[in-house]
């Protein structure tokens, strides 16, 4: 739980915002396959979970570091947002404090924003389900913290245990959230792609006849990698 960060106070009104098309094919993969795909790609750490307005989520992420606890600076991201971008906002993890509730929620959907994470708690989940504010956080809580500071906007955070910069692509669903770098997404895209594809594969060769040990290649990996004495005897 960091109390400072080498920016406090800091506010980046502008932030990269990637290819809206490179965007959108990223969200043509579960993120299961992003996470498969190798290559550039943070898995965020299972304590953030969809707690409100539905798991579906892609989109640049606008970053907010904030003394855990503290609303000041959330509240003011609000004003750098733009359609299509992801809050996400490091609040060390801190549960007992919510930093975000309905109402900065509703303003986000109201500016076209499609989603919300905290490495933290938020508050008014009801609230944030009638946005339609796809929201991931570490749990819910009734009580906010301080308003005083200090913060930053728009600077490199941590999320669940990944490297968030300003730009980068959230990608979220039900089995949790992955980060991209907004430099490399058309690099993720393509071996995502590729990732798919091969899925797709096994399906189809299962669909055929063949067993998943053999269509996924299991059977070639254990008789590469299984020892001598663990085999059947002949």
């Amino acid at each position: 739980m960091s109390k400072s960060h080498p920016q406090q106070w800091v506010i980046n009104e502008t932030a990269p915002r990637p290819d809206p098309a490179a965007v959108a094919a990223l969200r043509g993969f579960a993120t299961t396959q992003i996470a498969d795909a190798g290559g550039p790609v943070g898995v965020v750490g299972p304590s953030l979970r969809p707690v409100a307005g539905g798991p579906e989520i892609c989109g640049p992420a606008v970053t907010v570091w904030t003394t855990p606890g503290d609303i000041l600076f959330v509240l003011k991201a609000v004003d750098v947002m733009r359609s299509g971008d992801v809050l996400v906002v490091d609040g060390g993890g801190r549960r007992d404090a919510a930093v975000v509730g309905d109402i900065v929620g509703r303003t986000i959907a109201d500016l076209g924003g499609v989603g919300l994470v905290v490495d933290g708690a938020v508050r008014d989940l009801d609230g944030l389900d009638d946005a339609g504010l796809p929201t991931f956080a570490c749990g819910a809580h009734p009580a906010t913290g301080s308003n005083r500071g200090p913060g930053a906007i728009n600077v490199a955070i941590q999320c669940g245990g990944v490297a968030v910069q300003p730009g980068d692509v959230i990608r979220g669903d039900a089995s949790g959230l992955v980060v991209v770098p907004h430099d490399r997404l058309d690099e993720v895209v393509e071996l995502a792609a590729a990732v798919a594809e091969r899925e797709a594969g096994w399906l189809r060769a299962i669909a055929g006849g063949a067993s998943l040990p053999s269509a996924t290649g299991i059977d070639d990996v254990l008789a590469e990698v299984r020892p001598a004495w663990g085999r059947p005897a002949r």
